[in-house]
């Protein structure tokens, strides 16, 4: 597996923040992970979580600022398509995470935001704050580190420090 490029975007409304939600029936965990995607080649980072959200969620976005580039990787499990067999891997991602803000007040009081990935696959996204998701036992934070990074430091609005985290499955 070549290493792919993701950029997410942290949208916060007060204490909470904006997290789609995937079940991983592997694992039996609720993954959950900010709205993004895939970078496509000749993207810069700050294009891609532009164009990603508002793909899935149909929102721009505004103010975006990097705040975390973290290195993962991961093992993973997924069926082959041909023979319906699980088979594991070990993924590498390169991850982007802005913040961002929305310029519309009424996307804020929404509870539930539906949310299209690009394979026409549709998905919820929640609010959730990092007390909740630090508590729950069933939940996964994805990329790994990012809830450490998230309980660690306070996102800065106008400027950013990036930190790397390297996270390893090996």
């Amino acid at each position: 597996m070549a290493i792919r490029t993701v950029c997410l975007c942290l949208l916060q409304q007060d204490q909470r923040f904006l997290f789609q939600r995937i079940e991983n029936v592997h694992e039996s965990k609720t993954m959950y992970r900010p709205i993004g995607g895939t970078m496509e080649y000749g993207e810069s980072s700050l294009v891609t979580v532009k164009r990603e959200v508002k793909e899935e969620i149909h929102v721009d976005i505004i103010h975006p600022v990097l705040q975390y580039v973290i290195e993962n990787h991961f093992e993973y499990t997924e069926q082959d398509q041909s023979t319906g067999v699980s088979v594991q891997g070990l993924g590498h991602e390169i991850t982007f995470v802005y913040s961002a803000h929305v310029d519309d007040p009424l996307f804020y009081k929404q509870d539930i935001v539906y949310g299209i990935e690009s394979n026409e696959v549709s998905y919820e996204a929640e609010w959730k704050t990092l007390h909740e998701l630090k508590e729950d036992p069933d939940a996964l934070v994805v990329p790994e580190g990012l809830l450490e990074l998230l309980l660690q430091t306070k996102i800065k609005e106008s400027s950013s420090s990036l930190y790397h985290q390297i996270a390893s499955a090996t």
